[in-house]
């Protein structure tokens, strides 16, 4: 697979995450912002984490992974010691299809009321743009992490992922042409699943 359309779509997408963001109004630091400008932010930061998603997915199935070493516990950590993390993602995209819901629990945030009207803060919707963000700033890193999850479902017998075709017509040109494509190229990397060892 050439790697300049990866390169490509990935430009697009950085572009249109930007173009969303300052649409939104969301560069100048505001608290607040109209319910139908949240609304179309999250839309559209919607249909580009499925275009990213579908991305990381392709350049996942590109790549040779090589056997996973085992992990070995540290002498001093016992079954009873609880793990403690530095801090807790505040909100995830799930990259293969795998759900994880973390909690939203911001007092300022109403993104959840249902027939909310008025001023929405933008707390919510930073964390959307961060989420998206991430993954940009390392999508290698993601790659690797989905190609060892779609390996693990592979081998499990999972059948084989369906990518359906997205409405495009909202998009860029660029980047409509590139998420038109990606459910062709999905396809194509898809229909050695069944194949591979």
């Amino acid at each position: 697979m050439s790697t300049d359309f990866i390169t490509f779509t990935f430009q697009q997408i950085r572009i249109s995450l930007a173009e969303a963001t300052y649409d939104a109004g969301l560069t100048r630091n505001p608290e607040t912002i109209p319910m139908s400008t949240a609304r179309r932010f999250r839309a559209q930061v919607k249909q580009l984490a499925i275009i990213l998603r579908r991305l990381i997915m392709l350049m996942a199935l590109s790549l040779a992974l090589e056997p996973v070493k085992p992990r070995q516990r540290p002498a001093s950590e016992t079954e009873d010691e609880p793990v403690v993390t530095k801090a807790q993602i505040p909100f995830s995209i799930a990259l293969s299809g795998q759900m994880q819901v973390y909690a939203l629990c911001d007092p300022g945030c109403r993104e959840g009321a249902g027939g909310a009207s008025g001023p929405v803060s933008v707390a919510g919707l930073m964390r959307r743009f961060e989420a998206l963000a991430r993954i940009l700033r390392h999508p290698e890193k993601y790659a690797l992490r989905v190609a060892r999850v779609m390996e693990r479902s592979r081998r499990a017998g999972a059948p084989r992922p369906v990518c359906a075709p997205i409405e495009t017509y909202r998009l860029k040109p660029e980047l409509g042409a590139a998420a038109a494509g990606l459910p062709m190229l999905l396809a194509e990397a898809f229909s050695r699943w069944d194949n591979s060892s």
